[in-house]
């Protein structure tokens, strides 16, 4: 099964999916997951959990070249069925599965009304959907909006959520109100809804203003994101509501915090079916909400809920206060929306559109992708964690494969890089025979920050077999033993660069592609274009010495304070600097890294032979914008006579850097910890993060 979607933010749809993904028959259905817009993946972690694969079909948020990627999915995916959630990519799904010889059912999801769709795009779903196998609408309302054969053939489908696993956060309730601040005895009412013109923030705040006025003590806990939160949180300031009115931004345990609610509320103009109101009855909370969508169709006013008219902040606010004066109301609508969340449990929806899967003929239950089970083996060696008394043999082992056996330097290399790593000791592991080691593996602790969390990480770097061995799958034995311990020791995921000939295997034990490292280049020169073409070995270990800068070391000594603040976009994943990781990185005597001043920042530059060739690499940059950086770089490749200059990035046509040609580094990820595999365009990585040294 393939599953496509607009995204995976923190939506109510996308959360349903992340539902049905929980509870889906993983004996008979193999589901993946294809979404559009790469800085929406909040969930993805979630799907991946749940065992559905996903995949981001844009390399940046204006990337116009994803249907085309959506189309060659579905025809080299070997699929049963398609089933989409979102109208414009629903659309361009169903033209390429109307385009095959061996045509997959398809299944479709309406989670909006019609009429709230852009013109452009109701109409091309409107005609694509007559293509569908089968079609749910999420409410009556939903599917009274839509029209044209798809209307006739609609079932409305209430879909659902994990009802017991999130009754269970009730139990956090005053821990979710000390993280928050909000005192234990406070009446909360709340609401987890994205900052958008539908869910009519405004009319919530002014009902807030309204019961402040009328002497009611009443807080307000306001859950989510959206592109109108700057301006609420501002409407908010201006009515005087900041001590009364608390604003969590986005949170991934959403329901847990609704824990701390005492009322849930809507103020919607209109509404589907909202995963937030399924979260409030299965926590057992009172409902006050607008009369639209599928909140009128399944609440009772007096009942389960307290009903008003939308954009009507003077009911919304009574209907607050009836709630707040009336205890015993409050506990008769908490008892019955508890006994009713069993209506909207996602087990039950799941069995239902897996039967429209099967469509009245059962297909072949898919091979279980159990990467575990095809682990190589080595009968009768011993793999454990090596010790200091391995040192001696590991460094014998790693400098004859690299064909350093001579080399005095690796040795202390091989200290830096796995003694006196920032990030702490490299988890090492060995393979032996009667005690002696015949063959390693390394991986070296990185750290990356998203927002306001630390992901734990390692890259995978050092290996190597003896030759007597090879052939008896200990790679492969040594790296999965690895993986099945990092994941006891907390380690969020595994990074890396394979090169052409070993990234098959690395695919073949569960890594998957990120996508391809855009690298730019600039020639110096005539004869620089022409040795840079003609260079195609790979780049000595080894840096060359040159005059340009001062060495890292002696220009960081005495100095603080260059790193400066760096803002990045909240889903965002960049190497968690400081300048005590910086003279760790760049301080390793042997590898010569050199600091180039200019404006008020400076890079970090290192050079290398690759063939004929003479290569000058930016491996960092700091208080430099991307313009002024280039600038430095090229004035620093031509005062030290390379024959090109190389950066990871975006080419810069106008500063002279290029595309370089065959393209850069695959950065592959393995999830360990973590799930969901972050889209490439979320990746912020300088030449310092990947390269091998």
């Amino acid at each position: 099964m393939l599953w496509v979607v607009k995204g995976l933010g923190p939506g109510g749809a996308e959360h349903l999916l992340a539902a049905a993904a929980r509870v889906h028959d993983r004996e008979r259905f193999h589901i993946e997951c294809a979404y559009v817009l790469p800085y929406k993946d909040h969930l993805a972690g979630d799907l991946e959990a749940a065992g559905v694969r996903t995949v981001c079909l844009s390399r940046g948020p204006r990337d116009l070249r994803w249907p085309l990627r959506l189309a060659r999915l579905i025809g080299t995916g070997e699929y049963d069925v398609v089933h989409v959630h979102s109208p414009l990519p629903a659309s361009v799904a169903r033209l390429a599965v109307r385009g095959m010889r061996h045509r997959p059912r398809v299944v479709s999801t309406e989670h909006n009304g019609w009429a709230s769709l852009a013109r452009p795009t109701r109409w091309v779903n409107r005609l694509t959907s007559r293509w569908n196998d089968a079609m749910f609408a999420v409410s009556e309302e939903t599917r009274a909006t839509m029209s044209g054969k798809a209307a006739a053939r609609a079932v409305t489908l209430v879909h659902g959520i994990d009802v017991q696993r999130t009754a269970a956060f009730t139990a956090d309730r005053d821990e979710v109100r000390r993280e928050l601040g909000i005192p234990a005895d406070a009446f909360v009412v709340g609401t987890v809804a994205n900052f958008r013109e539908q869910k009519d923030y405004p009319n919530l705040l002014q009902a807030a203003r309204r019961c402040i006025d009328a002497g009611v003590p009443l807080r307000w806990l306001l859950v989510g994101q959206g592109p109108q939160e700057a301006q609420t949180r501002a409407l908010a300031t201006k009515l005087g509501l900041d001590d009364v009115v608390t604003f969590t931004g986005f949170r991934a345990d959403g329901a847990r915090v609704m824990a701390a609610f005492d009322v849930f509320t809507l103020a919607s103009k209109w509404e589907g079916l909202p995963v937030a109101l399924m979260e409030a009855l299965a926590l057992g909370l009172p409902v006050v909400a607008t009369a639209v969508g599928g909140v009128a169709e399944t609440m009772h006013d007096g009942v389960d809920a307290v009903l008003v008219p939308p954009g009507d902040p003077q009911a919304l606010a009574d209907g607050w206060r009836s709630l707040f004066a009336d205890t015993a109301l409050r506990r008769r609508m908490a008892r019955l929306n508890r006994q009713r969340a069993a209506e909207f449990d996602a087990a039950r929806a799941q069995r239902v559109i897996e039967a429209a899967y099967l469509g009245g003929a059962t297909p072949p239950a898919p091979e279980p992708v159990d990467v575990a089970a095809r682990r190589a083996t080595a009968p009768g060696l011993d793999i454990r964690p090596a010790t200091l008394a391995d040192r001696e043999a590991i460094l014998q082992l790693l400098q004859r494969s690299m064909g350093r056996a001579d080399d005095p330097r690796f040795a202390e290399l091989y200290r830096w890089k796995h003694d006196l790593n920032a990030f702490g000791p490299s988890p090492t592991w060995v393979a032996t025979d009667g005690g002696t080691v015949v063959a390693v593996r390394i991986f070296m602790r990185w750290e990356f920050v998203r927002g306001a969390d630390v992901l734990r990480a390692v890259r995978a770097v050092d290996t190597a077999t003896d030759p007597a061995y090879q052939g008896r799958g200990l790679f492969t034995a040594l790296t999965m033993h690895g993986v099945a311990e990092m994941k006891a020791d907390g380690v969020d995921f595994v990074f890396n660069t394979p090169n052409t000939q070993s990234l098959p295997g690395y695919l073949k034990m569960g890594w998957r592609e990120v996508g391809c490292l855009p690298v730019a280049v600039r020639p110096i020169g005539p004869g620089g274009v022409w040795r840079m073409a003609r260079s195609r070995a790979s780049a000595e270990h080894w840096s060359q010495p040159i005059d340009v800068g001062v060495a890292f070391a002696a220009w960081a000594a005495g100095r603080d304070g260059w790193r400066g603040e760096q803002q990045l976009p909240v889903r965002t994943i960049a190497t968690h600097t400081t300048e005590a990781f910086d003279r760790w990185r760049f301080g390793q005597a042997d590898l010569q890294y050199r600091v180039v001043e200019a404006d008020s920042g400076a890079l970090v530059v290192r050079a290398r032979r690759r063939g004929r060739a003479f290569e000058l690499v930016q491996v960092a940059s700091f208080g430099l914008s991307a313009a002024q950086a280039d600038r430095c770089f090229a004035r620093a490749a031509r005062e030290s006579h390379a024959d090109y200059a190389l950066r990871l990035g975006a080419p810069r046509i106008r500063g002279g850097f290029l595309p370089l040609p065959g393209g850069g580094p695959v950065l592959t990820w393995r999830g360990i910890n973590s799930e969901g595999l972050p889209p490439l365009t979320n990746w912020a990585l300088t030449m310092g993060d990947i390269e091998l040294f």
